[in-house]
């Protein structure tokens, strides 16, 4: 049995939760409030990954932690239409999964948490940041559907939790209607599952 350690708030752990159901992969998932503090204390969760976040991918054996490389996995050993491996489909795809970590993370993200969690965070930078974020995939997904090839890919479901969520961020996600639509066309792939936050669900209390 596949194992995700995960919190259901978390954008990183839920692209990690739609690529498993659109692959319908049956998994135990077991809840990790690392905002609590609680893993920290925990030495097996410390030797599941040494820098106590989550998401953690368990499956007979392997242990993988870090988003990006838990899509990588999962796409490759079971859908691997998710990664193609032809050179340029490769690096493009890789390309985006860099800039889920880096340009999304440290922008979108990051306003979230200074609003759900009162982070100690640069909130005009981490706005700036996210404006630019936004208006280069509206930009990029202007004349075509997908960011990596020309049919879904790990890519875009590595960017789409935190663009999704980038109103709780105080960002103006809706005036982006390339992303919005794009953010669409990923809603209505078999197997989808929401989460608090996205389009047309409530907001967190």
């Amino acid at each position: 049995m596949i194992r995700l350690h995960d919190h259901h708030l978390s954008g990183n752990g839920h692209k990690v939760r739609i690529l498993l159901s659109m692959l319908g992969l049956d998994h135990e998932h077991i809840f990790t409030d690392v905002p609590g503090g609680l893993p920290q204390k925990d030495p097996a969760f410390a030797a599941l990954n040494p820098l106590l976040q989550i998401p953690i991918l368990e499956d007979d054996g392997t242990v993988i932690w870090d988003s990006q490389a838990i899509l990588v996995y999962l796409a490759r050993r079971y859908g691997p239409d998710w990664f193609p491996l032809e050179p340029k489909s490769a690096a493009q795809v890789m390309q985006w999964l860099s800039f889920a970590t880096n340009e999304i993370n440290n922008s979108l993200q990051q306003a979230r948490l200074y609003y759900l969690l009162g982070e100690h965070i640069d909130i005009d930078l981490m706005t700036r940041r996210g404006m630019r974020v936004l208006a280069i995939l509206d930009r990029e997904l202007g004349n075509r559907a997908w960011l990596a090839t020309d049919r879904p890919t790990i890519a875009d479901l590595a960017c789409y939790p935190y663009v999704g969520l980038s109103r709780q961020g105080k960002l103006p996600l809706d005036d982006f209607r390339h992303v919005i639509a794009w953010m669409e066309r990923i809603e209505a792939l078999p197997g989808y599952v929401s989460m608090p936050g996205l389009l047309g669900t409530p907001p967190i209390p």
